[in-house]
């Protein structure tokens, strides 16, 4: 029995070795994470290969099983995974711009990370893996011989450094002697074009099979070849890199993206051990600080977003770092202040990380400034994530404050989709969005849900429930306005308490108090614009009495277009024809039926038909006949109602000016029948007949009397009494 559970002991390991390893994977922000366990410590290599990358395991090689790999992960870093049924060894085929770091977690754990951008420099996983113990390092019989060769790697580097392509002196270029002589200058351009091609990853190099002679070509008559240096027309031969420095829309140079790759000024280790490591070497010899040590530190504390420790490192240790200017702008933008100095500055419109930092440095950015939203997004999608949360929602403020909403809503999105708890900013971000993109309800409700659950966002949820508000023309409650009040003392001589301000008075406004929101005008002075729309539209007659009736020589206030129409509109309903015209500075630019009603209050007939000068509507017809009524030409104005087929007001004023003819003809009711009455127009006497002698004639004046005194009761029982 004792031996039994000897030799069992001793087996487990090799069953354990036996099993096959289950590749394992993670998707995490920034990289894909592959674990293999491998239940015993082993001797593994990583090195390059053409499409990816090889894993080896020395001696003995282990079994695989993939089916675990793509179950949580896509392929967008890693395309394919494969075991080499020879060698025993793991292909990992990537497909994106990143590279591989392996580490071993404890023994018998390896683990791989694919890390998004440039391997670091000098990293032994970027070379190929050495020949296996027992591998032959010979050249195979179907590979090219060895010897000199031609170096494209040095031709291609040297002519970027703007030199001449150096060729092999040790490689000779005579062509064999079935070749044409003649293409001896073709085939040495062509070979240096390819190798070009190599050096900037558009070409990739594969060995050819080796041939025993190349074959021998016809003779074609041609003696000599046109060779030309450079592209075709239409062609270009690149690998997509700029081969000059970009430059911004004002035609200065940006900064570059690799400057400002905050991403990579951190990893995932504990934030403490990261602190210790970056500040253990900050001093060097005889007190000096390490410049190499200090710009690690300084990028650390922005990646972690500790803006001031930043700022404290560079005054502590000015005139070390050459990019200083930059990570003290960026250091303070991260704390979540404007910084109108930042180098920064016009920099919003390059095609680089440096138009994030140059959009969030402006808290008074313009639609009418070039903006790159697309570089600053891939900037912001770059972030860690804390930074993301932090950056997010003022970086979204930024892009509603020109009109791109659409962008706005991506870095919503892009909060949304990171892994944890989005916080109460988000909340507030997608509020601000619907309310941009004009759906005040659903903001309403979403800030709503905010300040029913009690937080942090609750102060700036109500501020921004003001906002809602006003766009829907709606009131606010009195006790709404104590709470903003209780927010304005909480914040006074804060950066937010402009903002509580402002709310506070246009939420005064909404409640009715006009004459507190306007005594708070002086301290939000970018809110005169909706404070006139909510006395407009909101306000009590009195309050307009009060507040819109103002002296011709007072300068004009901040109010659109439409809010001073409305005002006028409110002040004519009133009776104050005079005071409406002061808010119409511009009558070529005024509504012309309304600034003919005014003109007509003010009994200036000819002004109001300048006025409706080219109007052709009812409204306006109306009008124009009233200014021809002031103006004593009642004919003409009957005419103009009759355009207009208002016929009661037609008939009066034909009536208004006598022609009971065409009231005869053309009026209704009484009127008409009471003209129809009248005599017509004298005639020449005839020849008295029995019809027509005195006697028939005091019978029809008998018989018209009595029609007109029935028509004149039926006037007057139609007109009620004073």
């Amino acid at each position: 029995m004792i031996r039994l559970i000897f030799a069992l002991w001793f087996a487990l390991p090799l069953m354990a070795a036996a099993a096959p390893v289950v590749v394992k994977s993670g998707e995490h922000d920034g990289f894909t994470r592959l674990v293999l366990e491998y239940q015993r410590p082993v001797d593994w290599q990583v090195g390059r290969i053409d499409d990816g990358y090889v894993l080896r395991i020395a001696n003995a090689p282990a079994r695989y099983d993939l089916s675990e790999t793509f179950k949580i992960i896509g392929k967008s870093r890693l395309a394919g995974i494969s075991v080499d049924a020879d060698s025993g060894t793991l292909n990992l085929a990537i497909a994106c711009a990143c590279y591989a770091i392996p580490f071993e977690f404890r023994p018998g754990i390896v683990v791989i990370d694919l890390r998004d951008g440039k391997p670091p420099k000098g990293s032994s996983f970027e070379e190929p893996l050495p020949p296996a113990q027992g591998e032959s390092s010979e050249v195979s019989e179907t590979s090219t011989a060895p010897g000199p060769r031609y170096n494209w790697q040095a031709a291609a580097l040297e002519q970027l450094r703007g030199g001449a392509p150096p060729l092999n002196p040790t490689r000779s270029f005579a062509p064999p002697s079935n070749i044409d002589p003649s293409l001896q200058p073709l085939r040495e351009a062509l070979l240096h074009q390819i190798s070009r091609g190599a050096a900037q990853g558009v070409v990739d190099m594969a060995k050819l099979q080796h041939e025993a002679s190349p074959p021998i070509l016809p003779k074609t008559g041609i003696d000599t070849a046109r060779i030309g240096l450079g592209e075709l027309p239409g062609l270009s031969m690149s690998n997509g890199l700029p081969d000059h420095q970009e430059l911004n829309a004002e035609g200065a140079g940006c900064i570059e993206s690799e400057r400002l790759d905050v991403a990579s000024w951190g990893d995932d280790s504990p934030i403490f051990e990261q602190i210790a490591n970056y500040n253990a070497h900050l001093i060097g010899e005889f007190d000096r600080p390490d410049p190499k040590a200090l710009q690690h530190a300084v990028q650390f504390q922005i990646f972690i977003g500790f803006g001031a420790e930043a700022t404290q490192l560079l005054r502590a240790y000015p005139n070390v770092l050459p990019d200083a200017e930059l990570f003290q702008s960026m250091a303070q933008l991260v704390d979540g202040r404007a910084d109108q100095h930042s180098a920064f500055i016009g920099q919003e419109s390059c095609d680089s990380r440096s138009a994030l930092w140059a959009i969030l440095a402006q808290p008074d950015l313009t639609a009418s400034q070039h903006v790159n939203t697309n570089a600053a997004f891939l900037a912001f999608s770059g972030l860690p994530i804390g930074l993301r949360r932090d950056l997010g929602p003022v970086l979204a403020d930024r892009f509603m404050m020109i009109g791109a909403n659409d962008a706005a809503a991506r870095v919503r999105d892009a909060i949304l989709r990171a892994p944890g708890g989005a916080g109460p900013d988000a909340s507030l971000l997608s509020a601000k969005i619907e309310l941009h993109q004009g759906d005040a309800e659903k903001a309403e409700a979403t800030l709503e849900q905010m300040v029913a659950d009690p937080g942090p966002g609750t102060s700036a949820a109500l501020v921004a429930m003001v906002d809602a508000r006003i766009a829907q023309d709606l009131p606010i409650a009195p006790d709404m306005v104590a709470a903003l009040e209780a927010i304005v003392k909480e914040q006074s001589g804060s950066a937010a308490a402009p903002a509580a301000i402002r709310a506070l008075l246009l939420a005064e406004a909404a409640s009715g108090d006009m004459d507190g929101a306007f005594a708070l005008l002086p301290k939000a002075p970018d809110a005169e614009p909706q404070f006139w729309r909510i006395l407009s539209l909101l306000g009590t007659d009195d309050a307009i009495l009060a507040h819109a009736v103002r002296e011709p020589e007072a300068p004009s206030p901040n109010l659109s277009g439409e809010t001073a129409a409305k005002l006028a509109e409110r002040l004519l309903n009133l009776g104050m024809a005079d005071s409406a015209l002061h808010w119409i500075p511009d009558e070529s630019q005024a509504d012309p039926v309304l600034l003919a009603k005014i003109q007509i209050q003010r009994h200036d007939g000819r002004a109001a038909l300048r006025a409706l000068t080219g109007q052709d509507s009812a409204a306006a017809l109306q009008l124009r006949a009233t200014a021809m009524q002031q103006l004593g030409d009642d004919a003409a104005a009957a005419q103009i109602y009759a355009q207009a087929d208002a016929r009661a007001d037609e008939q009066r004023a034909m009536g208004n000016a006598g022609d009971w003819a065409g009231i005869a003809s053309h009026g209704t009711g009484p009127w008409q029948q009471l003209a129809s009455q009248l005599p017509p127009p004298s005639q020449p006497e005839a020849v008295p007949t029995v019809e027509t002698g005195p006697l028939a004639a005091g019978q029809q004046i008998i018989d018209r009397s009595t029609a007109t005194r029935d028509s004149i009761a039926a006037l007057l029982n139609q007109v009620g009494a004073p």
